[in-house]
């Protein structure tokens, strides 16, 4: 294996491109902005067979807490994942255009994107997953007022959902949101009309 990257000795939250490394701020704000993440997930036998899973879902960023928080089904690979108590990494993302290149290895798109790295863990307190499906709610649906434009959260909701936060204790914000790709010099570029 190659030396030049181990998780346990370098920190993961360190991307190869510093010139694209954007600040907490940036990152805040995309996170406050962004409405879907991609949830990775680690599933491990008593054998040391490994299975991640990433499960796509609707979010709330919650700046006071630093923390994102999420629902899915009562049952599933989600819940047994984090059940394990393995480190949990998420990614947001915005895509922009696609960008063509004459040359294969600069064919490129835009891209704005943050990485998280923590713990996650399944709210169990009735008060804590109401608040957090309430900042979920509202934040999907701007506007929205849960007990105003829509019911209260009832007890037998609770009881229908798991309800997760993920304690962010690393994160890497990244942009890449050029013009224009490189071009090789040796062959004629190639202009917008290429992008899918």
């Amino acid at each position: 294996m190659s030396g030049f990257y181990d998780p346990r000795e370098r920190d993961p939250s360190l991307g190869r491109r510093p010139q694209n490394r954007q600040g907490d701020d940036w990152t805040e704000a995309l996170l406050l902005r962004g409405k879907i993440a991609r949830i990775a997930t680690l599933w491990q036998g008593e054998d040391g067979a490994a299975f991640p899973f990433i499960t796509p879902l609707a979010y709330a960023y919650r700046p006071e807490r630093r923390d994102l928080v999420y629902h899915t089904n009562l049952v599933g690979r989600l819940r047994a994942n984090t059940e394990q108590g393995h480190p949990a990494t998420a990614e947001v993302s915005e895509i922009g255009r696609f960008l063509p290149s004459n040359s294969p290895l600069e064919l490129s798109v835009q891209y704005r994107s943050v990485i998280l790295f923590g713990t996650a863990r399944r709210l169990t307190d009735p008060e804590e997953q109401r608040a957090a499906l309430t900042t979920l709610s509202e934040h999907v649906f701007p506007g929205l007022k849960v007990g105003e434009t829509t019911r209260p959260i009832s007890d037998e909701d609770l009881r229908r959902t798991s309800v997760y936060c993920l304690n962010i204790e690393r994160w890497s914000g990244k942009e890449n949101w050029a013009e224009h790709a490189i071009q090789d010099e040796d062959w004629p570029p190639l202009g917008p009309e290429w992008a899918p």
